[in-house]
């Protein structure tokens, strides 16, 4: 099971130095009666050839536009710095209106395929802002996997209402949350604290569980379905409290993930992990939205 979350850090696409000079070109090979458009002398032609946008029946038509466009971009035949076809001409050629068109095109300038250009048009992009998939997984999995007994501890546990002591911002004020302090250890070593917020009015049945012979995270993951998830990933420097639990040096480095969990627009649960730099490990991989759609 895996998740996906916008990377906080985004480049610039850098394509103005990638289309610096055809902001006059013509769109497409033909003008808009079938004869060949005009190119002002001296500017060599670089636009991206019209045939092979075939549809494929699934779903809205601004979504089948999108993955045609996207595809001949994942596929290399639309190279970084080439100016597409215009809404207008886009729309003739699908035989829809431009605002379907318009939605396509915005959508995929939201994902980093493309960037627009005012008065110049648009442009596949020189460099793409990604997602960035992590899977979702009990650490619990992760320990036995590489062949250590796992073993957890709850260290606090308590009912309360949102915004006595505790507040979570994407819950209203005096919504009931459990908090949960718990400790994750790898053959006897600990590895990672946690602490974590779970919206009883998301996932009431879990005031009753004892979390006796089941962690936390392994409950939800089997039990609790989600939609959506958000994480922020840093690097820290162990406070002295958690270095005592953690059994590391005071400032020891360390992996901070928080993460938010989401369900149909309403939170489930809010936790941050803190696992000790060289017991632990985090990866993933880059994949666009177009690129899953397309299965490629």
């Amino acid at each position: 099971m895996y998740i996906h979350y916008r990377l906080n850090v985004t480049s610039q696409c850098g394509a103005e130095s990638g289309v610096q000079g055809v902001a006059r070109q013509g769109l497409t090979g033909q003008d808009r009666v079938g004869g060949p458009a005009s190119t002002p002398a001296g500017v060599p032609r670089n636009d991206p050839p019209l045939d092979g946008l075939t549809l494929d029946g699934r779903g809205a038509l601004f979504d089948q536009i999108k993955r045609a466009v996207a595809g001949q971009i994942l596929r290399g035949r639309w190279q970084a710095g080439q100016r597409l076809p215009n809404e207008a001409e886009l729309s003739s050629l699908y035989g829809v209106s431009r605002q379907t068109v318009h939605k396509a095109i915005a959508l995929l300038a939201r994902e980093g395929f493309l960037v627009r250009r005012r008065r110049a048009g648009t442009f596949v992009a020189t460099g793409r802002r990604d997602r960035f998939a992590l899977p979702i997984e009990d650490i619990g999995d992760v320990v036995a996997r590489e062949g250590h007994v796992y073993e957890f501890r709850i260290r606090d546990r308590k009912t309360l209402k949102n915004g006595q002591g505790i507040r979570w911002p994407d819950l209203p004020d005096g919504a009931p949350i459990l908090a949960l302090e718990c400790l994750h250890f790898s053959d006897g070593t600990p590895i990672q604290h946690e602490r974590r917020l779970i919206n009883l009015d998301a996932v009431p049945e879990v005031e009753e569980e004892p979390f006796d012979s089941v962690a936390p995270s392994r409950w939800l993951v089997d039990r609790v379905p989600w939609s959506s998830a958000d994480h922020t990933v840093r690097a820290v420097n162990a406070t002295a409290e958690m270095a005592a639990l953690l059994g590391v040096e005071a400032g020891a480095a360390c992996l901070s993930i928080r993460r938010q969990t989401m369900h149909l627009s309403r939170a489930v649960t809010l936790v941050h992990f803190l696992s000790v730099g060289d017991r632990f490990s985090l990866s993933g991989s880059s994949i666009t939205d177009s690129a899953t759609e397309l299965n490629l």
